[in-house]
């Protein structure tokens, strides 16, 4: 575009005349000037229009909306030291900064520097469900919104019946149907009848999909409204977990590949355990806050989560097959009519018997097995060879001959990649000590094995030079009549060497000589 000529006559057409785009004096020099150069009587006018002092066409003053200044005043609290607020209509924190936005920055610096302005301490914004924090408080719970509906246990025997089809694999060694079903129904009426109550311990629901696992829950999650949560992996593993918030019924739904089970152990353990937790949402300050949040974990999975021996906070269950019949049907019409406030009705006059917050799960078969699922390749050996599972007898052993029995189970077990002997020792001296058994009377037992290092008897015509031995003792072995333990270890480690032998030959399972595979071999 070509540029434009300077009229020689007159100034450039495309120049802004220097009295338009002169900056404005400041104040000061404007004081200072009047002062100089007063304006005289005649040269002064007043302006042509009134408003109020305005210049004549300039823009008149703006009309305050005092409507918007009072709801500011009377639905937002400032939460010290942050730059938050709480919105006591949408019951929400919400930024400062926010407000603005919503309500025009003017309004809110009124707000600010109102003497009506209502502040709380940060300690002070609290999830009490027992109602029994002062009214100097703001309590983010309110009461259930749902109400419970007087019904007969006939009314909500759909109910019951799916539980009981839930639990139908619970009949074993370690429960019953029957005991497993009232552990569960006490576990959901304690959270009801003594509100905030958080029992340390959670329910695990897992097996083949369509069992109705989540059928059951959703009816448990409606009685909580509000208070009730369905997450996933995604949340359980974000480090913003505002979602937590003001909960009393967490359900975790896949919550847990089998790519994350042991990174997500300890993460689930907080969530069920502690007391008080953090609660950090995005653009916000973190605060605390008390837990009272109940957790259940569905799962389709065959293992859903790392158990360890001696778990006391999980109550597991494996559900079995899909019901062929019209029970899903009929629990679905139940929670079409009134079925969450039944269910809540029959679950606030449920007995709770002895059981408290600290009650410990029962042992199922469910649970056994992912306590052995979720077992190191060390513990898992342990727990076979104190089985008797192994063509291996419990007798006195060294650390050395335990770890060659070790290898040669790795090999038959198809572990590919066995610890190291000093790894695998400690892993056993460590699931041995935490092992708990227990006689008639219920007494616990001592360990069922002692690793000890024992001194060898001196023998000159020795040349190994060898002085000790690590040994593994059974409980209730030692030495007689006057033998020295030293002689009496070296003897049982060479009876030992024996069986061991025969152990490191023979195909694990059947009694048949270990060969190795070659062309026209049997196999």
């Amino acid at each position: 575009m070509p540029q434009e000529s300077a009229d020689a006559d007159g100034p450039p057409t495309n120049v802004v005349a220097l009295s338009r785009g002169r900056k404005r004096a400041s104040k000061a020099s404007a004081a200072t000037n009047a002062v100089d150069a007063p304006p005289s009587p005649e040269s002064a006018s007043a302006p042509s229009t009134g408003n109020g002092g305005d210049k004549a066409g300039g823009k008149p003053k703006r009309k305050v909306d005092w409507g918007r200044y009072t709801y500011l005043v009377e639905n937002f609290v400032l939460i010290y030291p942050t730059d938050t607020a709480w919105d006591m209509a949408k019951r929400k924190q919400v930024k400062i900064s926010n407000m603005a936005h919503m309500f025009g920055s003017d309004y809110v610096r009124m707000w600010k520097a109102s003497p009506d302005r209502r502040s709380i301490d940060e300690e002070d914004l609290v999830f009490d469900p027992t109602m029994a924090c002062g009214p100097e408080k703001i309590n983010l719970y309110r009461g259930f919104a749902l109400q419970p509906v007087a019904c007969t246990e006939e009314d909500v025997a759909p109910m019951l019946d799916l539980l009981y089809h839930l639990c139908g694999r619970c009949q074993g060694d370690h429960s019953s149907i029957e005991a497993v079903m009232e552990w569960v129904l006490r576990w959901l009426a304690l959270p009801l009848q003594r509100p905030g109550a958080k029992p340390r311990s959670a329910l695990v629901f897992h097996g083949p999909q369509g069992t109705g696992k989540n059928l059951f829950f959703d009816v448990v999650k409606a009685m909580y409204g509000e208070y009730g949560i369905m997450v996933g992996q995604t949340e359980i593993e974000d480090k913003f977990n505002g979602w937590m918030s003001a909960k009393l019924l967490v359900i975790g739904n896949e919550v847990v590949s089998r790519q994350e089970l042991y990174h997500n152990k300890n993460r689930l353990k907080w969530v069920i355990t502690e007391d008080v937790i953090p609660i950090r949402t995005m653009h916000t300050d973190s605060r605390s806050e008390r837990n009272h949040a109940n957790v259940v974990f569905l799962s389709n999975e065959r293992q859903p989560l790392v158990l360890e021996i001696g778990d006391r906070r999980y109550l597991v269950v494996y559900t079995p097959v899909p019901e062929d019949g019209a029970l899903y049907t009929r629990v679905r019409d139940f929670l079409a009519n009134d079925g969450p406030a039944k269910w809540m009705h029959f679950l606030l006059q449920y007995d709770l018997g002895d059981f408290h917050e600290h009650t410990k799960p029962l042992m199922t078969e469910a649970k056994q097995d992912l306590i052995e699922l979720s077992m190191r390749p060390d513990e898992r050996f342990m727990n076979e060879w104190l089985g008797g599972y192994l063509h291996l007898p419990m007798q006195v052993c060294s650390a050395e001959q335990l770890y060659r029995a070790f290898r040669r189970w790795c090999d038959n077990a198809g572990e590919r990649y066995p610890p190291p002997q000093h790894v695998f020792t400690n892993g056993a001296r460590r699931w041995v000590s935490e092992r708990i058994e227990r006689d008639g009377k219920g007494e616990r037992l001592d360990p069922c094995l002692n690793y000890k290092v024992v001194t060898l008897p001196a023998d000159p015509a020795s040349s190994s030079g060898r002085r000790s031995v690590r040994c593994w003792l059974p409980r209730g072995t030692g030495p007689l009549n006057g033998v020295s333990e030293g002689e009496w270890a070296a003897s049982a480690v060479d009876t030992f060497e024996t069986a061991l032998g025969r152990f490191l030959r023979t195909r694990e399972g059947s009694d048949e000589p270990h060969e190795a595979k070659s062309g026209g071999s049997k196999p």
